[in-house]
């Protein structure tokens, strides 16, 4: 039976899932529509990213999400730089600071504005742009032939104010109305007045003033002698003025923005300071992953939080921003507060089927732009997240472990307690006794753990989960928090509350163990779902492991499992076995590896003794790092064999750089160097600390625990690692488990 529907201007068509037993038609069947974005480049700051391709242009035509991108919007979607209308030639390009980026062009032979024939390779054009609240481009333009030219700069510009989703291609535009593009006296405005009144705008300030103008086309004149440098500069603004809001642009403080980025990314390099290691091409990847999570860095009501992923994600996650900030807590506690604040501050309060908020329930997404203002898309914010709520309590947990600030409990416990209450009750559905997700939402998503593509959950013959789907890896999840949070409630005079948390927790690890396991494979299923086993072999239970559901009678043999060549790689684990009849390794939860889920992987590996497996990954990790542009591991990629190709092949449309990809190399760090931390008891525990074989020495300098700091000298020494505490400040006991 299949019926049509209009959801907010949308048109969707519905199919009947119980009936053919697969998930509605779904505007999220691809994740985005755009064919490949693996030469970007990206700088962003705040809520302001610019993504252009390796030249530094944003293509006219056929722009698969090149863009500047502003609250959900594109600001620009063209951006194109020639001189006397030739394309320039890119010898280098550079993003490697995040807020930064350099392309360096020459010529091929042209004639200049009098008639002169210019050589190839004799004018070398070079594009530094920075994004300090606005983009600010310099253009350098020098001459190395013997006489004199005169260059006409040519500058196309386009502005589309397409939202977010549908560049991705999951909705129509929304119909706003484009005005005509207006100069006046040096400064270019493209401009939309959308269907929500929103009125956006793209300020353009050039230097020198053009000499023509045409449309949204601009010419600059230079003159140049031999061996003469001239430089042109180019600012761009985007404003949103919402309905009632002046129609005046917001001054930007370009030198106090830049102050600021240069502050926050020198804290990034000191962080990598404290922890220099033996190995050069290891010290450089952990340098990249901490400024790109400094790059990531978004802010709401004064709470500083990571942004998603660029371009298709860059806005509040619930899951990535709670992850990411899990990953990067012994190097930074910060994140993990404002993390904590601004979930709460968005926690579920009544019930809505469009955006399946529910009381207690943390966030899945939160957008801003026209399709979200307009109602046409229910991610403001959308709650269709399973794993989000018990990872929020988690965070608490290790936050607390890590800083001793029980205050943050006793100023949580409201929302502590809503999100167990969500546990217990809307999100056991139909009390089966596992926390499930079933989607209610017109335009939402099918599946709601992290593998939230529509095929990502799968039965043994290949058929899709039917809802409510329970997933191995939430259970783990919400057993980890109550377990973690019962002693926590004892401390605040809560004793029944933790005895009863900790008989909960303690009764889904037995059922877990009895329903998932499946003896036949040695393995944990993957879910559960309306229908029973999910029994495929994917990294959904590997996750498991860090959050100590499993019983120890079966991790051995499960551990096993998941080394065998259908699930590990040698870059990492898949997160589906090669052998499952949905497997592709290109498939974006099908086969593909992703970095933070193996970091998770990892930290679970070293809590159940497995040191030798966690460096297995932890250098399949490394190597692949190691071979990525800039040292950057983006979002995920593809699953091949290293066997097969000499280097990680790329996904074409992966988020770089990603959050939790970002955060995933510092979480393994974390995990070999076995840091338990207990700032309450003034104990910080190093737990099987294992170096892998290209790691001779770590130096992790002013670790701090509670009040306390403490530097560690790691050093491997043949198959052992040795540990040296030289310095401590404050009353700290380190105690070393072998």
């Amino acid at each position: 039976m299949n019926s049509e529907a209009i959801s907010g201007g949308i048109y969707i068509a519905v199919t009947n899932i119980e009936e053919r037993g697969r998930p509605a038609t779904d505007p999220y069947k691809k994740h985005t529509q755009s064919n490949n974005i693996t030469n970007e480049l990206v700088i962003r700051q705040d809520n302001l990213t610019l993504v252009t391709r390796d030249n530094g242009e944003i293509p006219v035509a056929d722009n698969s999400g090149y863009g500047l991108y502003y609250k959900d919007c594109r600001f620009l979607s063209g951006y194109q730089l020639k001189i006397m209308g030739v394309s320039l030639t890119p010898i280098l390009s550079n993003d490697e600071r995040g807020y930064q980026s350099l392309v360096v062009m020459t010529n091929p032979e042209f004639l200049d504005c009098r008639g002169r024939t210019i050589d190839k390779e004799t004018i070398l054009i070079s594009r530094s742009t920075v994004i300090p609240g606005c983009v600010v481009e310099t253009i350098t333009v020098e001459n190395f032939n013997p006489s004199e030219v005169t260059l006409n700069i040519l500058a196309e510009f386009d502005a589309d104010y397409n939202d977010i989703f549908t560049i991705r291609g999951i909705t129509e535009p929304a119909g706003g109305k484009l005005l005509p593009a207006r100069y006046e006296n040096g400064e270019m405005r493209l401009a939309c007045l959308g269907k929500d009144n929103h009125l956006r705008e793209t300020i353009i300030l050039f230097d020198p003033v053009p000499m023509v103008v045409a449309g949204k086309t601009c010419s600059i004149q230079l003159s140049l002698k031999p061996h003469e440098t001239r430089v042109a500069k180019v600012q761009i603004f985007a404003r949103d003025a919402g309905p009632g809001q002046e129609d005046v642009a917001e001054p930007v403080d370009i030198g106090r923005q830049m102050n600021k980025i240069l502050r926050s990314y020198i804290a990034a390099v000191e962080c990598c300071n404290n922890i220099p290691t033996s190995n050069n091409i290891f010290n450089s990847i952990v340098e990249r992953s901490l400024a790109d999570l400094t790059m990531m860095r978004m802010s709401q009501y004064g709470h500083t939080y990571h942004s998603a992923g660029v371009p298709w994600y860059d806005a509040l996650f619930g899951r990535d921003s709670i992850i990411s900030a899990l990953q990067l807590l012994p190097y930074d506690v910060e994140p993990a507060r404002s993390t904590l604040l601004l979930n709460a501050r968005y926690q579920g309060r009544g019930y809505d089927d469009w955006t399946e908020e529910e009381p207690g329930k943390i966030l899945h997404e939160l957008r801003v732009g026209e399709m979200a203002n307009l109602n046409m898309i229910p991610q403001q914010p959308y709650y269709g997240t399973v794993d989000a709520t018990p990872l929020f309590l988690i965070l608490l947990v290790e936050y607390i472990d890590w800083t001793g600030d029980i205050g943050m409990l006793k100023q949580l416990e409201s929302n502590v307690d809503a999100a167990i209450r969500w546990i217990d009750g809307c999100g056991n559905i139909g009390g089966r006794g596992f926390t499930s997700y079933a989607v209610k939402s017109d335009l939402g998503i099918y599946n709601q753990g992290w593998k939230d593509s529509f095929d990502s959950i799968s039965r043994s013959d290949g058929t899709l989960a039917k809802k409510p789907i329970a997933l191995a890896e939430v259970q783990g999840y919400v057993y980890m928090a109550k377990k973690r949070l019962a002693p926590l409630f004892r401390l605040i005079d809560r004793a029944a509350d933790a005895r009863r948390l900790d008989r909960e927790a303690d009764d889904l690890k037995e059922r877990f163990n009895r329903r998932f396991w499946m003896s036949d494979r040695n393995y944990f299923a993957q879910a559960i779902d309306a229908d029973g086993i999910c029994g495929v072999i994917s990294s959904n239970p590997a996750q498991c492991l860090w959050t100590g559901i499993l019983d120890s009678r079966y991790v051995k043999s499960f551990v096993a499992r998941l080394f065998e060549s259908d699930m590990f790689t040698e870059w990492g684990i898949r997160t589906l076995s090669s052998k499952e009849r949905r497997y592709n390794p290109l498939g974006y939860h099908n086969g593909t590896i992703w970095p933070h889920d193996n970091s998770i992987i990892a930290m679970g590996l070293r809590k159940y003794g497995f040191v030798n497996e966690l460096s297995v990954v932890f250098t399949g990790m490394y190597e692949a790092a190691r071979l990525f542009t800039n040292y950057r591991l983006p979002e995920c990629f593809g699953g091949f064999p290293r066997s097969k190709y000499s280097l990680p092949v790329k996904y074409p449309v992966a988020c770089s750089p990603q959050a939790w990809s970002s955060g995933a190399i510092p979480h393994m760090l974390t995990a070999c160097l076995g840091l338990v931390p207990d700032a309450l008891n003034n104990r910080l525990t190093l737990s099987k600390p294992h170096l892998p074989p290209w790691l001779d020495k770590v130096q992790f300098n002013n670790i701090r625990v509670g009040d306390t700091l403490t530097s560690l000298d790691f050093r491997r020494i043949e198959d052992k690692t040795m540990v040296n505490v030289t310095r401590k400040e404050g009353d700290l006991n380190v105690l070393i488990e072998y």
